[in-house]
């Protein structure tokens, strides 16, 4: 899929500042959920516990590598819950192990906001 150059920019800003707040110890809740449109279901608490389970498997980000960006999966039952839905896709490399990282945006209000991250 191709992506406008400036929305990737945006997409790897956010990762980055998604990442800075992953990598001290005690981890920065307001960093990381800074782009996210709400976080009703993620906590400072659940927050923790993913940084914890993700220092376990992975250990310390070193780099990634962009692979590319697919359209986003609508919900049958919502379909313009995440209008304009992008997922970003880079190869993550951690001291331990490698990763696939999917960011999602979308856009509302006229500005994209994070639907999520996974790291796979």
């Amino acid at each position: 899929m191709e992506v406008d150059k400036s929305l990737l920019a945006f997409a790897e800003e956010v990762l980055d500042e998604m990442i800075e707040a992953e990598s001290t110890e005690a981890g920065d809740y307001d960093l990381f959920v800074k782009h996210f449109d709400t976080v009703e279901d993620f906590g400072p608490s659940r927050f923790k516990k993913e940084l914890m389970c993700i220092r376990e498997d992975l250990g310390d980000y070193k780099d990634r590598e962009y692979l590319g960006a697919l359209n986003g999966h609508i919900d049958p039952d919502q379909p313009d819950r995440y209008p304009g839905c992008v997922r970003f896709n880079w190869r993550g490399i951690f001291e331990k192990n490698e990763t696939l990282i999917t960011l999602g945006l979308f856009k509302k209000d006229g500005k994209y906001a994070v639907r999520g991250i996974m790291y796979r």
